[in-house]
């Protein structure tokens, strides 16, 4: 009797195992499979990949500790799917392949580097500061003070940081749209999580520091809206001084597969 008593209770010891692990509780509570896996992936590589889309994943009040910002269920597909197509006409696997390939070849900072361009070829070096709103006032049709006040802005951005000025906003871009990709269903976990670790040891090289990046691309964000960047600016001060801020992950850190 003894024995099978034991017999039993090894028995409902394990069920117990089997009902935790499985987010089943005596409450009625259930944790999905997808959940558990997206808490298991938090690797320092995910984490970095994390990092580089943090201020817009905190902007829309999602979780920057979670791939994507969100966990993989049914009703946060349905959004990013929504999203996605709303936003930019993504609505399956082709239309996101496209769109990445445009953010990593050309994205913003191609039309970015073609004005910067023209505006230098044509002299605006040479012209002393107070005196470039006049020059292109005069030369160009940029839609009056307003308009050629952001033309200056873009050329000063140019000249203090070079033609890739603003590139850290079109990687960051990509990272971001891999992350959604993978819960929108358009790439699976293992496609978006690949492509996401050749973008970021594409990054890594080309800034100093998250302090670097993140300043290229603020510049980004306000060459594409036209606004400032301040408010932004101060949401990734306040994530870095969290506890669970993906910024405490080096910068410089191996970038290695974990998945």
């Amino acid at each position: 009797m003894k024995k099978k008593h034991e017999l039993k209770m090894f028995f409902a010891f394990c069920m117990i195992l089997v009902l935790t692990v499985t987010g089943v509780s005596g409450c009625g509570s259930k944790v999905k499979e997808e959940e558990l896996l997206d808490q298991i992936m938090m690797s320092d590589t995910i984490r970095w990949f994390n990092a580089c889309y943090a201020i817009l994943t905190e902007t829309n009040n999602r979780d920057y500790n979670l791939f994507g910002g969100l966990t993989n269920t049914e009703s946060n597909r349905k959004d990013v799917i929504r999203l996605l197509d709303d936003g930019w006409g993504i609505t399956d696997w082709d239309s996101a392949d496209s769109t990445l390939e445009w953010i990593q070849k050309k994205g913003h900072r191609s039309e970015f580097a073609k004005i910067v361009r023209a505006l230098e070829k044509d002299g605006m070096s040479d012209i002393p500061e107070d005196e470039r709103e006049a020059f292109l006032l005069e030369r160009y049709d940029v839609g009056g003070d307003e308009r050629a006040y952001l033309y200056l802005e873009w050329y000063k951005m140019y000249e203090d940081y070079g033609i890739d000025a603003i590139s850290g906003w079109d990687y960051c871009r990509a990272m971001n749209f891999l992350g959604y990709y993978y819960i929108a269903g358009y790439y699976s976990q293992e496609e978006a999580l690949n492509i996401s670790l050749e973008i970021a040891q594409t990054i890594q090289p080309m800034f100093d520091s998250w302090d670097d990046l993140m300043d290229s691309y603020l510049r980004g964000y306000e060459y594409w809206t036209e606004e400032s960047s301040d408010s932004r600016k101060e949401l990734y001060e306040k994530i870095k001084a969290r506890n669970d801020s993906p910024y405490q992950v080096d910068f410089h850190m191996a970038l290695e597969k974990t998945w």
